[in-house]
C-alpha cells in the first residue's frame, strides 16, 4: 500500500464518518422513537451515495471513492472487514441482551447493589440473590460472568440515561445494514476486468 492510496482511505474514511454518524445520532435521538426505525436510515444514504458517485456529482471525492470501494470489496481486506462486522455486532447486541437482563431478571441485586454502591459489606452481598446457577463445571462460571456484566451494563445505562443502549442500539443497527451494503456495493463496484 503507498502512500496515495493511504491517503485515498483516510479521506473516504474521514467523508463516510462525517455523514454517517452523525446523521446515525441525530435520527436515534431525536427523529425516531423506536430502533427499528433506525434500520434505513444508512441504506438510504449509501444507496443515495452510491447513485451520486455513478452519475460522478462527487467531483473529486467520486473518483476516489470508487476506486476505493472496488479495491476494498474484491480485495483481501474484506474477509477481515466481514470478521470484524460480526464481531461487533456480537458485542453489541450482546450488550443489549445484557442491559435487558440486568434491567429484568437480575433487578432486585442490581437496586440493592446501586442503593448501597459506596458501602458494600458482608451484610449487603448477603442480601443478593445471585444467578440462578448449575453446578456444572465452566458453566456456572461462565453464569456468573453473565450476572456481573448484566447488573455492570444496566447501572451503567441507568448513568447514562440510556445512552449506552441507544448508542449499541445504533452501532448493532450499522453492522447489520453494512453488511448488506457490503454485499450490495459489491454487485455495483465490480472490476472492470469482471464486468467485460
Amino acid at each position: 500500500m503507498n502512500r496515495a492510496d493511504l491517503k485515498e482511505k483516510a479521506v473516504i474514511l474521514g467523508f463516510t464518518s462525517a455523514i454517517f454518524l452523525p446523521v446515525r445520532l441525530v435520527a436515534g435521538q431525536f427523529l425516531l422513537d423506536h430502533w427499528l426505525g433506525m434500520l434505513g436510515v444508512a441504506s438510504v444514504i449509501s444507496i443515495l451515495l452510491m447513485v451520486l458517485v455513478k452519475k460522478e456529482k462527487l467531483g473529486k471525492i467520486g473518483p476516489i471513492f470508487q476506486r476505493q470501494m472496488t479495491k476494498t470489496l474484491w480485495g483481501k481486506s474484506i474477509r477481515w472487514i466481514v470478521l470484524m462486522l460480526v464481531v461487533f455486532s456480537a458485542y453489541f447486541g450482546t450488550t443489549i441482551l445484557l442491559v435487558e437482563k440486568g434491567n429484568t431478571t437480575y433487578l432486585a441485586d442490581k437496586q440493592i447493589i446501586a442503593q448501597n454502591f459506596a458501602s458494600m459489606d458482608r451484610n449487603i452481598v448477603s442480601q443478593l440473590d445471585g444467578p440462578q446457577t448449575q453446578n456444572i463445571e465452566g458453566i456456572s462460571q461462565i453464569q456468573f460472568l453473565e450476572y456481573f456484566l448484566a447488573i455492570s451494563y444496566a447501572m451503567i445505562n441507568d448513568a447514562t440515561n440510556g445512552w449506552l443502549v441507544n448508542m449499541h442500539w445504533i452501532m448493532f443497527i450499522e453492522q447489520i445494514e453494512v453488511l448488506g451494503l457490503l454485499w450490495f456495493y459489491r454487485r455495483a463496484f465490480r472490476p472492470q476486468i469482471m464486468t467485460n
